[in-house]
């Protein structure tokens, strides 16, 4: 797998993962949780983007009247980049738990159960999982409290639809990423670390990430797909496991993956 396709390579992976049988009691709650949040997302942001729009152009003054319709695009850049991480954030504390254990079960199928997690009950494993899931968010909320910030200073604020979109990679990289390596108690910084210096790897999942959010009925099963591919890639190229190899792995529900 050459580090131009590791994105797509493990998001396909993912996708197969999720369907294979034993998998889809892992799915069902991020699936329900995805529709009705994105649903009201989506109402949301149809409101706030055209009043946010309305008040922009009208601060601008007169002589530079003719940059309106420039703002229509990048408005709609950063609204998605703002709408994203809300509706990235909100999915994501609800179905924290659940992502942490179908990172596992995934995990555990791709090693053919040779791997060694923490020693932990399903409750306490489902406490680690909400404060991991915390601790991101707030990681994330601070810069999006600055990409805010710089989103209403006059003419600085043209380049932030780019910073957005870089910030939301970024994010996504990280939010689906996190799971196989929380499983293995790895500090969060310790996690940011990995995937700094596996950089290409990490910008194009997140980047596939990005794209498969905005496509209707795939970002409803996104979440669970994005979680099993990231523990693929985790697997595959991440990892120091000795076991780290996955040129022996069947992703046709090989028999065992009913026992899981």
């Amino acid at each position: 797998m050459t580090h131009l396709f590791s994105g797509p390579a493990s998001l396909a992976a993912g996708f197969r993962l999720i369907t294979m049988p034993g998998m889809k009691r892992f799915v069902l709650v991020p699936l329900l949780s995805n529709i009705i949040i994105l649903s009201v997302f989506i109402w949301l942001t149809l409101g706030l983007i055209d009043g946010w729009l309305d008040s922009l152009i009208a601060f601008l003054p007169e002589w530079l009247s003719f940059l309106g319709w420039l703002l229509w695009p990048l408005a709609l850049i950063a609204m998605l980049g703002f709408v994203l991480y809300g509706f990235n954030a909100t999915t994501a504390l609800i179905a924290a738990p659940f992502n942490g254990l179908l990172a596992e079960k995934i995990e555990l199928k791709l090693r053919n159960g040779h791997v060694d997690f923490p020693d932990e009950t399903i409750a306490e494993m489902a406490k680690r999982s909400l404060h991991r899931e915390l601790q991101k968010q707030w990681f994330f909320l601070k810069r999006v409290v600055l990409l805010l910030i710089i989103s209403f200073i006059p003419v600085v604020n043209l380049i932030s639809p780019i910073l957005w979109f870089m910030f939301s990679v970024w994010m996504l990289s990280i939010q689906y990423m996190d799971y196989p390596m929380d499983n293995h108690k790895i500090d969060f910084h310790a996690m940011q670390r990995r995937l700094k210096q596996n950089w290409w790897h990490t910008a194009s999942f997140g980047l596939v990430c990005y794209l498969l959010m905005f496509i209707p009925f795939i970002n409803l099963i996104f979440m669970p797909a994005a979680v099993a591919g990231a523990t693929w890639l985790w697997v595959q190229q991440l990892s120091v496991h000795p076991d780290a190899n996955l040129s022996t792995v069947s992703l046709n529900a090989p028999s065992g993956m009913k026992d899981i």
